[in-house]
């Protein structure tokens, strides 16, 4: 073999070829992690399944003063409180749903916020193990009536699931 030839190459030469030899291999590598992550296959479904939550639920104490019925759907909650002569109807509330795992999709939590214009109440359901919807509100008043700001558990049982689609 003929190595006049590269004698004949000057060292800014060399340089240069492997500084672009270099550079072509970071974009080559740079592209194939682009492809990839478009090509890449999800794990689990990015749709949420039918919540463990949906359907109306009924609190188990009857002379409750704080919410005798939330009905939930999906991400939306609707309670209604403990008023005479009628219930209050607190209207639908969008929430946020948290599952039971990072690697889960099931919502087994949510958490909602409602401001009625003389208290802010942030609302926290978890569905436990025996199948009891537990409801946490945390009230506080926002008017200058001077009332203790308070907090009240409930618990709830499924009057009425959801018909499946």
């Amino acid at each position: 073999m003929n190595r006049s030839f590269l004698k004949t190459v000057t060292p800014q030469v060399r340089k240069f070829d492997r500084l672009f030899i270099r550079k072509m291999v970071i974009f080559v590598a740079m592209m194939a992690m682009v492809f990839g992550a478009f090509c890449a296959i999800p794990v689990r479904a990015q749709k949420t399944p039918q919540g463990l939550l949906d359907g109306d639920w009924k609190n188990i104490n009857p002379k409750t003063r704080g919410i005798t019925e939330i009905v939930i759907d999906g991400k939306k909650i609707h309670p209604f409180g403990a008023c005479h002569p009628t219930v209050c109807d607190w209207g639908k509330i969008k929430a946020k749903a948290f599952a039971s795992g990072v690697d889960s999709n099931d919502i087994n939590r949510l958490v909602a916020h409602k401001y009625n214009g003389f208290d802010s109440v942030e609302i926290t359901i978890s569905l436990l193990p025996d199948g009891t919807l537990r409801v946490d509100t945390f009230t506080h008043f926002t008017d200058a009536s001077g009332r203790a700001d308070y907090s009240e558990v409930n618990y709830f049982h499924l009057f009425n699931s959801p018909i499946a689609p």
